[in-house]
């Protein structure tokens, strides 16, 4: 039998946001989260070529068990993501935002 695996708490702590005042910044803004694993093995962390789950990234309610070399690609994607963003919107891509 699989053993489930424990995750301390949350990275973001979003029990402690307010959805009603953040709901302008996104519907899955309080819900993204990452909890870190309980316990991993030193050695495969630093060593191991099949590296292991180190938590669990959430968005909504879907959680994804993720290693460190998937972290950092989440984080490079979403930088980049971001990146891609700015530029099409300075490039008018998305119109023009009105003057207010």
């Amino acid at each position: 039998m699989k053993q489930k695996q424990k995750f301390r708490s949350s990275i973001n702590q979003v029990a402690a946001m307010d959805s009603d005042k953040l709901k302008h910044l996104g519907k899955n803004y309080t819900s993204i989260d990452f909890s870190i694993k309980e316990h991993v093995s030193p050695d495969d962390f630093k060593y191991a070529k099949m590296k292991p789950v180190v938590g669990s990234f959430i968005i909504g309610n879907k959680h994804v068990d993720v290693t460190y070399s998937e972290l950092n690609q989440i984080m490079r994607t979403a930088n980049t993501a971001m990146q891609a963003c700015d530029m099409a919107y300075r490039m008018g891509k998305w119109g023009k935002a009105k003057d207010r």
